[in-house]
């Protein structure tokens, strides 16, 4: 059972992303939109919010300020750490509405719902990823702060296309017809380029935004470890459960950590990853963080 914190952390993220959307979208008022409405909802929903719950509790410990103090004034104004909070959220559905495409990962499910381009019509679901790519970028350009903005968005540019997300995607397409080429190394390498670039900008993000300027380095380290031990998790998961358990698609993929280190290689690769994560934070003294590296690892989908 996830502990409360969690579930408020969680709830105001979802809260959010709820709000940005219902005022964007009250700003085109057309019943043609609808359908489309209702998938771009679709596919912001159920995700477990973990980069945004990890980049905000970052910024509240290092900003010493509580999650009330992220209430402000207006009800219509929302906090720059929420603000980040959502475009990072936004751009992870986008990219996993990207990568469930036939042409890419081809998956079918998701947490026991259909994924959204086997949900809604071919063409809906291009502009789906397409709003939710641009929309991310909108958010940030409405941050109080310009020139952190300016920063920001250079930083997410190279985070998402051709250095980062994009060209991890286009080594995991290369790699899947050319399977002889990959070693554990390039795999490595491949999942620091889909997911590595993008959780160093949610790194660069509340370190801006919390004035923190020390040991960055450090921090670093800890979210791009964290984040490999999520998909080495992802790895054991597909092997050792079902469709019902994990919630989405499973089969054998020679993509896979299990394929080159085997089971039992692959849960103390996973270990190994932990500790250090714990190691790092371990002069933070947050049990929340604690929390969600065992959570990481521990998890059951």
């Amino acid at each position: 059972m996830l502990p409360s914190w969690y579930s408020e952390y969680k709830q105001k993220i979802e809260d959010s992303i709820k709000k940005y959307l219902d005022n964007y979208f009250l700003e085109n008022k057309n019943e043609v939109l609808d359908d489309f409405k209702e998938s771009i909802y679709y596919s912001v929903a159920w995700w477990k919010r973990i980069r945004s719950i990890l980049a905000l509790e970052f910024y509240l410990l290092f900003s010493n300020k509580t999650l009330v103090d992220l209430d402000l004034e207006s009800k219509d104004e929302i906090h720059d750490i929420i603000k980040f909070c959502i475009a990072l959220e936004l751009l992870h559905s986008y990219s996993l509405v990207h990568d469930d495409l036939p042409a890419m990962d081809n998956d079918s499910f998701r947490r026991w719902e259909l994924t959204t381009w086997k949900k809604y019509w071919e063409a809906s679901w291009v502009l789906i990823w397409d709003l939710l790519n641009s929309l991310a970028f909108e958010i940030l350009w409405e941050l109080k702060d310009q020139i952190i903005w300016l920063k920001l968005i250079k930083k997410f540019w190279t985070s998402v296309w051709l250095y980062g997300m994009i060209w991890g995607q286009v080594l995991d397409l290369y790699y899947e017809k050319n399977n002889k080429d990959l070693s554990l190394e390039k795999l490595v390498e491949v999942h620091n380029k889909k997911t590595g670039a993008l959780i160093e900008f949610s790194v660069f993000w509340w370190i801006l935004l919390s004035g923190f300027k020390w040991n960055i380095d450090k921090y670093l380290e800890f979210w791009k470890k964290i984040w490999l031990a999520f998909q080495v998790k992802d790895d054991l998961l597909d092997v050792e459960w079902t469709k019902e358990e994990t919630w989405k698609s499973v089969w054998w993929e020679q993509k896979w950590f299990v394929h080159f280190i085997w089971l039992e290689k692959t849960k103390e690769y996973l270990n190994e990853l932990s500790n250090s994560c714990l190691n790092i934070i371990s002069n933070m003294k947050s049990k929340k963080l604690e929390f969600l590296v065992w959570y990481i690892r521990d998890r059951k989908k």
